[in-house]
C-alpha cells in the first residue's frame, strides 16, 4: 500500500500537537510514550519514528511553541503595536488562560520542566526566549537596555502570574494575582 507523500510530516505533526497538549496538562514526567502516541492516536512505534525520546519531543515542543502566538511587533506605528501588546496581555494574563493550560503558553506549564532537562533543551529554550524578549522590546519606547529590561518583567510576569494563579483553586486570590500582574505588566509597555 502506497502512503500520501507528506503522511510523515503529517504524523509528526499530529505527535507534536498532541504532546505540546499532554506535556502542558501533565507535566514531562506526568506522562510517558505510550500516553504520548495514544493522545496523537498513533502507535508508539511511529512516536519513535518521529522522535528518538521523550526529550526530543520537549526539545521540539519549546522551539515550535515558546514566543507563540505573539503579536505582529513589526508593522504598525509603535502606538498601534503597544496597544495590540497590551490587548494580548489581558488575553494572556486571564482566568481563561489560566483555566486551560491544554491550549495555553508552554512557559507556565513546562519552564520547571526544561529547567531540569539536558542541555540541548535548555539552550533551545533561551535562544527561543531571547527570540520573545527581542519581539516584545521592539513594542516598547525607550533606550535599548531599557526596553530589553522592561521586556524581561514583562515577560516574568506573564509567566508568574499563571503559574502562580494555577497553583492556588480558582478564586479572589487566584484572580487578585493575575489582575496586580496584568496591572504592572501594562505599565511597563510605556511607562511615564
Amino acid at each position: 500500500m502506497r502512503y500520501p507523500s507528506d503522511q510523515k510530516a503529517r504524523a509528526k505533526d499530529a505527535i507534536l500537537q498532541a504532546g505540546a497538549k499532554a506535556l502542558r496538562t501533565n507535566g514531562f514526567n506526568g506522562i510517558g510514550v505510550d500516553a504520548l502516541a495514544a493522545s496523537a492516536g498513533v502507535t508508539s512505534g511511529a512516536f519513535y519514528s518521529n522522535f528518538s525520546n521523550k526529550e526530543a519531543l520537549l526539545e521540539q515542543v519549546i522551539e515550535t511553541c515558546l514566543g507563540e502566538p505573539f503579536i505582529d511587533s513589526e508593522s504598525g506605528s509603535l502606538a498601534e503595536r503597544q496597544q495590540r501588546l497590551k490587548e494580548w496581555l489581558a488575553m494572556y494574563i486571564s482566568a481563561d488562560h489560566r483555566a486551560d493550560p491544554a491550549s495555553g503558553c508552554v512557559m507556565p506549564t513546562l519552564s520547571a520542566d526544561v529547567a531540569r532537562s539536558n542541555p540541548q533543551i535548555r539552550a533551545t529554550y533561551e535562544r527561543r526566549m531571547l527570540a520573545l524578549v527581542d519581539k516584545m522590546s521592539n513594542v516598547l519606547d525607550g533606550e535599548g537596555p531599557d526596553r530589553k529590561r522592561r521586556a524581561w518583567s514583562i515577560i516574568a510576569l506573564m509567566i508568574g502570574a499563571i503559574a502562580i494563579s494555577r497553583a492556588m483553586p480558582d478564586g479572589e486570590a487566584a484572580d487578585q494575582a493575575l489582575d496586580a500582574a496584568l496591572q504592572a505588566a501594562t505599565a511597563l509597555i510605556a511607562p511615564k
